[in-house]
């Protein structure tokens, strides 16, 4: 809470191990708030969170050199040079791998010699991300890291870091309203709205029960839209609509031998984008779908 205002509100998530995991949500979703109750940077008003086994309220130094933390406008001391401020960071890692950062510097192209407040948003997420890694982080929490970027930097801050994550059996969070972004890095999505925890399960399970539903058919039968149904749009002898169920899926391929001759019924499969617009834009709320 915020005061009188409930930011996140019976939300009860679990992100597994691996470098892909991903949570969506449009802006003003509490995705920063929850992020920053992880590392421990707000306080919990009820209820309770552990990070890497650890209670969130009894994460002590050694529990935090496990963690590494980016986020959008993170600021970085201006009137050091890049080289100052990893031999300012490096004594507070024990796992400090000066090998990988300068790996990592030399695949983004860093002057060290250059001051932190001379570069520019990419340059200066680069060097945040360097000095994130660095430390060989088991727990890698990022939020909105990617925003205002253009595509180039964007490609190498992600191929960096995945080659690096995955290499190393890192766990990954990445908290972001980009949809292409969260796509192309994770295998695991949750999604957030309005503080409610809306889906929470695979990528590979929510391609396979959400399906983008047209009927076209001079008479439709009264069950033809399941009660599931989301953002159902009617326009003559047309009905669209997106199921979020396979039993729903079911139900509509059952139609299709009790529709009139010259009746058409096509099911598609959703992309990520889509998904999002289908289930976060709809007025209530789908049950929460959380597959281990």
């Amino acid at each position: 809470r915020y005061g009188m205002t409930v930011a996140l509100d019976h939300l009860d998530l679990s992100v597994p191990e691996g470098p892909g995991n991903g949570l969506l949500g449009p802006n003003r979703s509490c995705k920063t708030t929850l992020i920053q109750l992880l590392t421990g940077m707000r306080r919990l008003t009820a209820g309770h969170a552990t990070v890497l086994g650890t209670d969130v309220r009894a994460l002590d130094v050694r529990d935090r050199q496990r963690i590494g933390y980016i986020a959008e406008g993170q600021k970085l001391p201006a009137w050091m040079r890049l080289d100052q401020f990893e031999a300012y960071l490096a004594p507070l890692y024990p796992t400090w791998d000066f090998a990988l950062a300068k790996s990592l510097r030399e695949r983004f192209g860093l002057d060290a010699r250059k001051k932190l407040g001379t570069l520019s948003r990419g340059t200066a997420m680069k060097a945040s991300l360097l000095c994130a890694l660095a430390p060989r982080p088991q727990l890698l929490l990022m939020d909105e890291p990617f925003t205002g970027m253009d595509a180039l930097v964007k490609d190498e801050i992600v191929r960096g870091l995945l080659d690096t994550a995955a290499s190393d059996g890192w766990t990954v969070l990445l908290c972001s309203h980009d949809i292409a972004e969260v796509e192309m890095l994770v295998d695991w999505i949750g999604l957030l709205r309005n503080g409610h925890l809306m889906l929470s399960e695979s990528m590979e399970s929510l391609r396979a029960r959400l399906r983008r539903v047209e009927i076209v058919s001079p008479s439709l039968p009264d069950n033809a839209v399941p009660s599931g149904a989301l953002r159902v749009e009617r326009s003559g002898h047309r009905v669209s609509f997106y199921v979020t169920t396979e039993e729903d899926a079911k139900q509509v391929s059952a139609l299709m031998g009790s529709l009139p001759e010259g009746a058409r019924v096509d099911l598609q499969e959703v992309p990520l984008r889509e998904a999002f617009i289908a289930i976060a834009g709809s007025p209530a709320a789908p049950p929460v779908r959380t597959v281990a």
